[in-house]
């Protein structure tokens, strides 16, 4: 039997599962959510793009070398994507390392504003870490037309005058064996240096030498780790990205190792919510063929949808499985102990507590459903019970989930970022604050819009 009547086989198996584990409605849901996703795709398949290809022959590339770089046209901008206008958006494939620092491509794209706000000056300098996107290649920000968290955050950064570095993270977009090691935490700060680096040696004359990390979720957990990885020895390649003068960390989920038993918990009994567990389960795989086997782990109904799973994004993850409650979704959980994935967490999620090479500030939404805010607040005490020096400001929000925590908090973060490169001190040591709303009529849910031209 030939290779391709072995994959149709494997395929149409694969299918067959998919209907059994998927009922009608549940069928609905994730044609609804794919194709609500693939409509935001600027490729409809990045494996297919010859941007996201590595060069054939990228023998002594480093970390921090350009493997590509495209200026993308006005015309590609306006049809393509939904940026502000005034916004030049540029895409580029650069190394950066893996857990034994060997070089890896990774994907990002980057913005610039309409002008600089002080002509004499370069633009000051932000790298932007996003969330959760999913996992296969086609999630990638860069993909997507709204570059996945539009006014959310790159959107309103590069509308505040800043240029915006956002790296897609190793393995979403661009190619690699183990695939895209989702929540890695200690691996996606060396992306976020590597990033910079790459964009200098393009744009350098553009960039200040000074620079902050903002992200959200993932994101979050991402600027968290890059203060922290900053901080360590023998970072000295990652130090090349400039000046650093600190992070904010939004809805940081900062160990998934923690986060799933408070899910399970919370739920109690019922529907967990969310699908990256899921995604994080397929990563692990990836990562330890030899030592962990998500079907070991899962019911028959995950392993069954999981090939719809592989054909979107978080939409189409969250469609297929936050319904499922824990007994749905896993025959057991002890997975979240192997020594294998506890070391996982030590060295690829980076956890710690570890010091911080600059001030952080840490945003968490109050009633945040998927990043508990007593988590984060454990993380942070822990921080600043080892290194009590740490210039560390935690500021929580009342009645604030996962996504409203990206804008209403914008105000205060950008007045943060703004006085880090104003130069404006922080005194050491760690304070907590609660945000304090006007009323208690403020919008409370998330949106997302759908920019037309006109």
């Amino acid at each position: 039997m030939g290779r391709t009547s072995t994959l149709l086989i494997l395929f149409l198996s694969s299918l067959v599962r998919a209907q059994e584990a998927c009922d009608r409605s549940c069928q609905a849901a994730f044609k609804t959510a794919q194709s609500s996703e693939a409509a935001t795709w600027v490729s409809k398949n990045v494996s297919e793009e010859n941007f996201y290809s590595t060069p054939a022959n990228v023998t002594g590339a480093a970390p921090g070398d350009v493997l590509k770089w495209e200026n993308l046209s006005r015309q590609t901008v306006n049809v393509n994507f939904t940026a502000p206008a005034g916004t030049s958006i540029s895409r580029y494939l650069y190394m950066t390392e893996d857990i034994d620092r060997k070089p890896i491509p990774a994907s990002g794209f980057v913005l610039l504003p309409y002008s600089k706000p002080d002509p004499s000056k370069p633009l000051k300098t932000l790298v932007w870490a996003h969330g959760t996107a999913g996992r296969i290649r086609n999630c990638a920000p860069s993909n997507h037309k709204n570059l996945y968290y539009e006014w959310s955050g790159p959107y309103a950064l590069v509308q505040a005058g800043y240029a915006v570095i956002a790296p897609d993270y190793a393995g979403q977009g661009s190619d690699i064996p183990q695939g895209f090691m989702y929540e890695a935490g200690f691996l996606h700060a060396a992306d976020v240096a590597y990033g910079l680096i790459a964009a200098r040696k393009v744009i350098g004359d553009l960039l200040s030498d000074e620079w902050v990390v903002v992200g959200h979720s993932e994101g979050g957990m991402t600027a968290w780790r890059t203060n922290e990885r900053l901080a360590m020895p023998n970072q000295d390649a990652l130090l090349k990205a400039g000046k650093f003068l600190g992070a904010v960390a939004n809805a940081p989920a900062l160990r998934p190792l923690d986060l799933i038993p408070e899910s399970i918990r919370r739920a109690a009994g019922g529907p967990i919510g969310d699908a990256v567990s899921v995604f994080f389960m397929q990563s692990l795989e990836g990562l330890f063929p030899n030592q962990f086997r998500v079907k070991d782990y899962v019911t028959d109904t995950v392993m069954g949808r999981l090939p719809l799973m592989d054909q979107g994004c978080l939409t189409t993850g969250r469609a297929l499985f936050s319904n499922l409650t824990a007994a749905q979704l896993w025959k057991n959980t002890t997975w979240l102990q192997l020594p294998a994935i506890v070391d996982w967490q030590k060295r690829y999620n980076g956890a710690g507590p570890h010091a911080l090479a600059a001030p952080m500030l840490v945003v968490q939404g109050m009633t945040d459903p998927l990043v508990y805010a007593n988590n984060t607040e454990l993380d942070f005490n822990a921080t600043c019970k080892s290194f009590p020096d740490s210039k560390a400001t935690l500021k929580l929000y009342p009645d604030t989930d996962h996504d409203v925590s990206t804008t209403n908090s914008q105000a205060d973060y950008l007045q943060w970022i703004e006085e880090r490169f104003e130069g404006i001190e922080i005194p050491a040591g760690c304070s907590r604050e609660v945000s304090e709303p006007l009323t208690t009529l403020f919008k409370n849910v998330g949106t997302f819009y759908a920019a037309t031209t006109g």
